[in-house]
């Protein structure tokens, strides 16, 4: 018979790493939904320690439905977790098919048990429903958003035209930079792998992530044609297939792929009134957005050979990347000798000027200007030896002409170091002549 603390450890591990979807990160929801250490939670596991009647039960409570241990954040958190696993399986085969995943069917139950509870028809029970929620501001529709202290997320959507938002991956995550996950990733970690094993390691890793961000859809074989360094690399094919996943025909408009003018991304279609289209983009650019709602769109005849960047590697690599590269060109137009992605990604970009002043950026596409204050951590090893800039993309300033004012005072009140931050256009013409 199974002692005690196995027993305990399969129960919590299914219900915090499956049922509730905190996947390799269980351990730490679990500890805080028992209001125990992570040190003490792992006595309980390894059978160092007997375990409590009382955590036993709090545990016992937890694995069934009722609305009182399940609270507001509890519950959107286990929706955001949801729709990226909706996300995943229609990114993956292009649709989603019965049966839902068990995640959602969770959000459901527990979603009933909360409406029955406190008397309400008021959270999700259904995926239609859940869907025209999950595109409307969080405060509209969730009745107690006080575990959102600095208001991070209390005009998020957790879906925008084009999918899941980037809020919604936050939510997913809780404690964790979505843009961990691509640390995480098999095809981060088989990519960095494979460029430390390479003599020419640093360039194999700056041309494949120059592919993704020029080309979030490919043709496998003309990608291997276009560059010819990587041909001989046996592993190519895999980190294709790793990095891409297949184009299905649900996303063709009368056999064609319409698509980004400004990103390449492959757009979604909003409207179709007559003879006149309107798309959504992933790309968050305004003049991006403004061309796709108004019909406008570049297109390619869809073949089933084609791939697409999968989704986390367009958020936050081909898209933001646009700018590292436009950066870049500015800074080469200029006379500078310039380095992408050192050191396997150390730093965005160094580059030396022909009189040899020497600069170390790090490019950051952030909405928030307090996510952004909060998130990031300095220059670690070039303060010393060049000047450092942390850049954003032109167009934040469109859609927020305070932004610097405001990481500024974010980044005070949080005790953080100051840093100088620039816009990529600003850093250029600063640049000028130096």
């Amino acid at each position: 018979m199974a002692s005690t603390h196995l027993i305990f450890a399969e129960q919590c591990q299914q219900l915090f790493a499956e049922q509730l979807g905190h996947g390799r990160r269980w351990k730490s929801a679990c500890a805080r939904a028992l209001q125990i250490s992570r040190a003490t939670l792992y006595r309980y596991l390894n059978g160092d320690s007997a375990i409590p009647s009382d955590i036993q039960q709090r545990l016992e409570q937890l694995s069934g439905p009722s609305p009182s241990v399940i609270n507001t954040e509890q519950l959107v958190r286990i929706y955001a977790s949801a729709l990226v696993q909706i996300q995943n399986l229609i990114d993956e085969q292009g649709y989603l098919n019965a049966p839902y995943p068990p995640l959602l069917i969770r959000a459901f139950s527990l979603s009933a048990a909360h409406n029955i509870g406190t008397n309400t028809i008021h959270w999700p029970t259904d995926l239609q429903q859940l869907i025209t929620r999950a595109q409307q501001p969080l405060y509209e529709w969730v009745s107690d958003m006080s575990w959102d202290e600095e208001h991070t997320f209390f005009s998020a959507c957790l879906l925008e035209d084009s999918g899941i938002s980037i809020a919604c991956r936050s939510l997913a995550v809780e404690g964790h930079n979505p843009e961990q996950e691509l640390e995480e990733n098999q095809g981060f970690a088989a990519l960095i792998r494979l460029c430390k094993a390479q003599a020419d390691g640093e360039q194999l890793y700056r041309t494949w992530r120059r592919i993704l961000i020029e080309h979030p859809l490919i043709d496998a074989a003309r990608v291997l044609i276009t560059h010819p360094d990587l041909v001989n690399t046996n592993e190519v094919a895999q980190m294709i297939n790793t990095f891409y996943q297949p184009v299905h025909a649900s996303m063709c408009l009368q056999g064609k792929l319409p698509l980004c003018s400004i990103s390449g991304t492959i757009l979604c279609l909003k409207n179709h009134t007559g003879d006149t289209l309107s798309f959504s983009t992933e790309c968050r650019e305004p003049e991006a957005i403004r061309l796709a709602g108004s019909g406008c769109h570049d297109s390619k005849p869809y073949h089933p050979g084609m791939m697409y960047l999968r989704r986390p590697f367009r958020t936050f690599w081909a898209l933001p990347g646009r700018a590292e590269l436009a950066l870049a060109q500015g800074l080469e137009n200029m006379g500078w000798q310039v380095t992408l992605w050192p050191g396997l990604d150390r730093m965005d970009l160094l580059a030396c000027s022909p009189r040899g002043r020497k600069i170390a950026v790090d490019v950051k596409d952030y909405f928030s200007a307090q996510k952004l204050a909060a998130r990031f951590n300095g220059f670690k090893e070039y303060t010393g030896t060049h000047e450092c800039y942390l850049v954003i993309p032109d167009y934040l300033l469109e859609t927020d002409s305070r932004f610097e004012a405001r990481f500024n005072a974010f980044r005070s009140s949080y005790g953080k170091q100051r840093v100088t931050l620039s816009t990529v256009s600003g850093l250029l013409a600063s640049l000028e002549d130096t």
